[in-house]
């Protein structure tokens, strides 16, 4: 019996023991000293301290951890001391882990400190550590497109009051009434492309975004995007190259449809007028590319890296003054993405810029389909 009880106890500590280092929380213990006597490789990565050169370090060389009221984790009256000595666990949201050790900036995070006690004794604390970086960008890019979303209504909304209370409150010609009918058709058509963006790219975010691939004739989606962006034109030339003849790609005529109308829509939004924006199309034996070329704002160099980001806009004063979310650009890319092709963007500052979209042709899919099948 006696032998029975020794093996579960070393079966407890062995447990006890892999469930502390494969934790994918970052664990330190800290004895009644102060000093570290343990981490975990998930604290190792999270500190930059290695577990050989924190032990036995006081665990406020280790664990530089303020919250932003200034409160310090190991401070006299912090929340490690008190643990200690009350017995008592404490959580505390949202602080600062800074590593001095390493360069990095310093880590938000949120910590718990848990008693380890022996029989009624405190003997330790177990101070757990976790990275709130991917939960604060969630709520960081809600917040932008809550922002983005009223400041971009907040035009049309404005717009549509005026034109409505002038129908409403002037004896109008019948040529006034029609062109501000027109004006409140057009930024209710805006709204409904800020709000179908929205919802996309909620969609996109989280992972309900579905398509199904099939065949698309690419010549009637070209010809429905450019129909549809022509309002928008007004005093700029859309000129167009497109062979009579072009080879199917393989994906969806809706999205591919959508991809265009962004494409153009931006192109025209930040092309001055009188500028032409050009529609080009060719295809090669794997794909068929669309290049939409302007001659408008153009990118700065250290912008295009960023340009497909979700609510990304230059900080250049010429971009900030035209109105947009920075969402069109994300959205080109996640759908391109969940067609299989591929988008590229080549600009110069102040002269203008071309975005190309890459699709696979049918034939190509379905040999590379092939090919995948037999190598299987």
């Amino acid at each position: 019996m006696l032998r029975g009880d020794r093996t579960r106890r070393s079966t407890d500590r062995a447990l006890r023991s892999n469930a502390f280092e494969q934790s994918l929380q970052a664990l330190v213990i800290v004895d009644r000293e102060s000093s570290v006597v343990g981490l975990n490789h998930a604290a190792e990565r999270l500190t930059g301290w290695s577990r050989a050169e924190a032990r036995g370090r006081p665990a406020a060389d280790v664990l530089e951890v303020r919250t932003e009221t200034g409160v310090n984790l190991c401070a006299a009256n912090g929340p490690l001391r008190r643990a200690l000595r009350q017995g008592k666990a404490v959580d505390t949201h949202f602080a600062y882990l800074f590593r001095f050790r390493t360069s990095d900036e310093p880590v938000r995070v949120s910590y718990s400190v848990a008693p380890i006690r022996d029989g009624n004794d405190v003997a330790a604390v177990l101070v757990a550590i976790h990275d709130v970086t991917p939960e604060l960008e969630i709520i960081q890019a809600k917040d932008a497109l809550m922002l983005a979303a009223s400041h971009e209504l907040k035009t049309p909304v404005t717009t549509l009051k005026g034109l409505s209370e002038l129908l409403l409150d002037f004896d109008l010609t019948e040529p006034q009434r029609r062109e501000l009918l027109q004006d409140l058709h057009g930024q209710v058509n805006r709204m409904e492309r800020l709000i179908a963006d929205l919802l996309d790219v909620s969609r996109i975010d989280a992972g309900r975004m579905s398509i199904e691939l099939s065949s698309v004739e690419v010549g009637p989606v070209i010809d429905h995007a450019c129909e549809e962006v022509r309002p928008l034109l007004q005093q700029r030339p859309l000129r167009r190259s497109v062979p009579a003849a072009l080879p199917p790609v393989f994906g969806q005529s809706q999205k591919l449809h959508q991809i265009l109308v962004n494409l153009l829509t931006n192109a025209i939004k930040y092309s001055p007028d009188g500028s032409p924006v050009e529609l080009s199309v060719t295809a090669d034996r794997e794909q068929v590319h669309f290049g939409v070329r302007d001659q408008g704002v153009g990118i700065r160099s250290e912008d295009l890296p960023r340009v497909f980001h979700k609510f990304y806009r230059a900080e250049d004063p010429v971009v900030r003054r035209i109105p947009g979310t920075g969402l069109g650009l994300y959205i080109v890319r996640s759908l391109v993405d969940m067609l299989g092709g591929h988008v590229d963007v080549r600009s110069q500052y102040g002269k203008g810029s071309v975005f190309t979209i890459s699709l696979p042709r049918v034939q190509a899919d379905r040999a590379r389909r092939r090919a995948a099948v037999a190598a299987s």
